[in-house]
């Protein structure tokens, strides 16, 4: 018999979910052996489809908001790169916004990250064993939205919370 339990903590990001257990008083042999998978998200405003347009930005330019390893990774080598805004009109009240879209982190428990849990590692750990693993973070899920179109850099780093400078 399989038994589901969804449940919400709130955290920043996947990985902080597994210490947020431990601090409710479950043991991390429990943890480890019953948590399957964790998701995070976060919601993003989605550019309005009917104002959304085209426009060219620097690398240099990215790099004010994001590290070059970020950069390289999602973005290329090239010199520019092509995102969308909304130029704001009647059906977005000039915001430039309509709706949301979720960006979101999966983080599988895997054996290895079992082994992290019962060792009580630390979240910043079990995120950079997950990101090692393959995980994407919800950073990667939002830029990724960025070049798709459907949000901005900004409002990606907004609801990420991301601080690199």
């Amino acid at each position: 018999m399989t038994t589901i339990v969804l449940s919400t903590l709130h955290t920043n990001d996947a990985a902080t979910a597994i210490p947020r257990l431990t601090d409710m008083k479950v043991e991390p042999f429990l943890v480890a052996s019953t948590v399957n998978i964790i998701v995070a998200q976060r919601l993003v405003r989605k550019i309005c489809d009917s104002c959304k347009g085209a426009m060219s930005i620097t690398i240099d330019e990215l790099k004010k908001h994001l590290p070059p390893e970020v950069i390289q990774k999602h973005f290329g080598g090239g010199q520019e790169i092509t995102i969308y805004r909304g130029k704001g009109c009647n059906i977005c009240h000039t915001t430039g916004y309509s709706g949301r879209v979720g960006i979101f982190e999966v983080l599988e428990v895997t054996k290895g990250i079992r082994k992290l849990i019962t060792e009580k590692s630390d979240s910043d750990v079990i995120a950079k064993a997950a990101v090692a693993e393959g995980m994407n973070t919800m950073l990667d899920d939002g830029l990724e939205k960025v070049i798709k179109g459907f949000t901005t850099i900004e409002e990606v780093i907004r609801a990420t919370k991301v601080e690199f400078l």
